[in-house]
Formats: structure tokens, sequence, C-alpha cells
């Protein structure tokens, strides 16, 4: 993932004096993209984590002696359930996030 470079001038914004319908759409866009890096950013833990445990499970089995067989197949197994556990998480999350958004909606309606 590269940077992009920014000079002083790209960073100075005066929401102050922009429009409330330009200001509206500045921000909806701004949320956006952050939602978006934010599921990139979850699914990417999830993906390492994933790695790891089964990484470790597949070290340890091997430095305990056990046959490489079962030990692969237990990596794989808790590499999968780390997997669909994270992205269950992930899921789960974002639901509870978009209830959260509508209740708050309806006791502000009030």
């Amino acid at each position: 993932m590269t940077r992009r470079i920014s000079t002083r001038e790209q960073l100075k914004l005066d929401l102050d004096t922009m429009l409330p319908g330009d200001r509206a759409r500045f921000e909806a866009a701004v949320a956006a993209e952050a939602e978006r890096r934010a599921y990139y950013w979850r699914f990417r833990l999830v993906a390492i984590e994933t790695v790891m445990m089964a990484g470790l499970v597949l070290i340890a089995g091997l430095l305990v002696s056990l046959p490489t067989k079962m030990v692969v197949r237990a990596a794989l197994t808790v590499g999968v359930a780390c997997f669909a556990s994270g992205l269950l998480l992930i899921w789960l999350s974002s639901v509870t996030s978009q209830l959260m958004i509508r209740w708050r909606g309806r006791r502000q309606a009030r």
C-alpha cells in the first residue's frame, strides 16, 4: 500500500465556509471511505490471526513428534475455524452497529 505525498495546501479545508449540502455530501463520503477501510483492516487482522493460529498448531504438533497427517489436519481445522469465527465477529459487529444507529435515530426522533 503506497502513501501519497500531501502538501499543506491539500490539507487546508474550511468546513465552516462550505454550503450545508456540500458539507453533508463531504461528510458522507468521508464516513463511507472510513467504513470501507475499517472493513479492510478487520479482514486483514482476521487473516493474520488465522495464519498465526494454524502455524502455531502446526509447529507445536511437529515439535512433539505427532504424525504429520494428523498435525496438518488439525492445523487446517484450527485455521478454518479461526477464519470463520473472525468473519462472524466482523459481521456481528456490523449488524450491531447498524442496530445501534437505528435505535439512536428512533430515540432522537422522539
